[in-house]
């Protein structure tokens, strides 16, 4: 995995953020930060928590775990021991049965994306994760800057790892569930989490970061 800071003002309270396949910071730059640090992992081609966000969440007084998409089965794998130590944990568009014909994204489709890979078809992918024709034009101007071949692979191990890997299904306390989703059928998000987390429901497609001016407000819609 690698890390970066998205904001950083020595705050007492942290957002750790685990973001989606094939993305890094710059989708991000235009969402603030009110009054927490918050602190990305992303590219998941090693799966391996680096030490200095594990050294990172000992140094805060609250630790909100935010992942979405295909972060969210990672962020369960890498936290899971650290657990007790999470202030509150959200899961965005994602499960931890991410390719699963129920409760993910179906093994046809998902295998689909990754045999068929390439950039025109990685474009036509980010573009089927808004429903909203502005929120994609602001995507477009602040697209990630992987090389495809790193993409591509950090996809392949991530399925590889999907297949072997037996998660537990209590480390989430909500879901945030985009009702117009096109990448994670939203019905089997519902299907996965009824019953696991309190579910909220949004008004967006699969990216629904631009939804929301600064990373606290994802927060804000939990009740503790």
């Amino acid at each position: 995995m690698e890390y970066k800071w998205l904001h950083k003002c020595d705050s007492k309270r942290l957002i750790l953020f685990f973001n989606g396949w094939s993305c890094d910071e710059q989708p991000f730059k235009t969402i603030g930060s009110d009054d927490s640090d918050v602190l990305m992992v992303y590219d998941y081609r090693d799966l391996t928590l680096p030490k200095q966000v594990i050294e990172s969440i000992h140094l805060y007084k609250t630790v909100s775990v935010i992942a979405w998409s295909f972060g969210v089965w990672v962020a369960q794998s890498a936290l899971y021991p650290l657990k007790n130590m999470l202030t509150r944990t959200i899961a965005v568009n994602g499960t931890v049965k991410p390719v699963d014909k129920y409760f993910g994204i179906p093994a046809p489709i998902a295998m689909g994306t990754l045999s068929g890979l390439n950039d025109r078809n990685l474009e036509k992918f980010q573009r089927r994760m808004f429903s909203e024709q502005e929120q994609w034009e602001c995507f477009n101007q602040n697209k990630p800057f992987r090389p495809f071949d790193e993409v591509r692979n950090e996809l392949l191990l991530l399925m590889q790892h999907f297949k072997v890997q037996v998660m537990k299904d209590d480390f989430y306390d909500t879901a945030l569930i985009s009702r117009s989703d096109l990448i994670f059928p939203t019905a089997n998000q519902y299907h996965y989490w009824e019953g696991k987390a309190d579910i909220i429901e949004l008004n967006h497609g699969h990216f629904c970061f631009y939804g929301f001016d600064n990373w606290e407000e994802l927060i804000h819609l939990i009740k503790l």
